[in-house]
């Protein structure tokens, strides 16, 4: 076979490789130890009897397996800015959350009047959420818990402090930050705790001794891929194979 045909498939060889080394980079680096949660159903084919697994699209959401498993970017609802200066605050609101119904947080998480970026290629599975609407001294001030106050308007200028603490629950380590902004640390699968307290000088719901709200929050940092790992890997080595298969055909001709 004529040189110009051997050279035509080391080229073709390498442009497989450079495609490959792309499709390497756009996974993300890898997978955390959650991305190999694979969802796991048996289905009757119409002949009847057999069954197969279901095909995992780049689409196919993770199905999550612990509180660590990574998600895809359509399993996250996007973090607003605004929702952190809601004019409603509840009395006395807890909630737990299971690992089916938890909800998942990108580019950043709402506090009461403070926003919490999160890092790129993270998002934050939400486990545990309260709020709470308190006196000076710290103890309930609508007469049922179960109430919502609504803020009085223009209060945000009487407010005399606001304190937002971070706890990283592995390391114990806290950043406490007085300001409307605050940056989680780079903190994969590792569990945090984030608690803002606001205090004012004046009563903030009508009619109520409410001077003060606290919101705390628990939950995971986790990895955020655009989408599903499982499919880049079998696209991945699909192409590691061809590549192999053309370099074979070369090295025949050689």
């Amino acid at each position: 076979m004529r040189v110009s045909t051997v050279v035509l498939f080391i080229s073709i060889a390498s442009l497989l490789i450079a495609a490959l080394s792309v499709d390497a980079r756009g996974r993300g680096g890898g997978r955390s130890s959650g991305g190999r949660s694979r969802s796991r159903s048996r289905s009757r084919s119409s002949s009847g009897g057999s069954s197969s697994k279901p095909k995992i699209t780049k689409y196919t959401p993770i199905t999550p397996t612990s509180v660590r498993s990574p998600v895809i970017r359509s399993q996250t609802r996007l973090g607003s800015r605004t929702s952190s200066f809601s004019n409603v605050v509840a009395g006395y609101l807890v909630a737990r959350y299971f690992l089916g119904n938890a909800p998942v947080y990108r580019s950043g998480y709402p506090m009461y009047r403070c926003y919490v970026k999160v890092p790129t290629e993270r998002a934050l599975r939400i486990t545990y959420e309260e709020e709470r609407l308190l006196n000076a001294t710290g103890h309930s001030c609508l007469s049922s818990s179960t109430t919502n106050g609504r803020l009085i308007e223009g209060i945000d200028q009487n407010r005399t402090s606001l304190t937002t603490t971070i706890t990283y629950k592995k390391s114990g380590k806290t950043n406490t930050v007085h300001a409307d902004e605050v940056s989680l640390g780079d903190i994969d699968e590792q569990d945090f705790e984030i608690k803002t307290v606001a205090q004012y000088n004046v009563a903030i719901v009508e009619g109520t001794s409410c001077s003060r709200v606290e919101k705390t929050v628990n939950g995971t940092m986790i990895t955020l891929y655009e989408t599903n790992p499982n499919k880049a890997s079998v696209l991945y080595a699909n192409t590691a194979l061809l590549v192999l298969f053309t370099i074979g055909v070369a090295l025949r001709v050689l």
